[in-house]
């Protein structure tokens, strides 16, 4: 099999991209399903374990939407929570394709660079 021709080159240009692309666009329904949590949470009942995991679970994977945090009259109904949501989208898009480019970086990485794997056995 020749791997030296234009196709070869151009696919396996192209598989880090969409990688990239591919953690992006997790991030993007990341941030979807937080702004659907937050759309259709009922605040006015009182906090419970489930949702408090939830919200947990929301903050860890979408950490730009904390930057709306101390915004107390923000609702997200409505076209203003829209628009908040947008811009936590984009950058927890950002911020996932960062993860998913060093990702891609530490996958092509020569392995003289990589660290040496450390073999432990357990003769006891």
């Amino acid at each position: 099999m020749h791997l030296d021709g234009p196709r070869y080159t151009e696919k396996a240009m192209r598989k880090p991209w969409k990688i990239v692309t591919m953690f992006a666009l997790f991030g993007v329904v990341v941030a979807a399903a937080s702004y659907a949590y937050a759309a259709f949470d009922d605040y006015t009942k009182p906090m419970n374990g489930f949702r408090f995991a939830l919200w947990t679970v929301s903050a860890i994977l979408c950490p730009p939407q904390l930057i709306f945090a101390m915004c107390i009259d923000c609702e997200a109904i409505g076209w203003d929570g829209f628009i908040m949501y947008s811009i936590v989208g984009v950058l927890n898009a950002a911020l996932y394709a960062a993860v998913g480019a060093i990702f891609v970086a530490l996958r092509r990485r020569p392995s003289s660079e990589r660290p040496a794997k450390c073999l432990v056995s357990l003769n006891v």
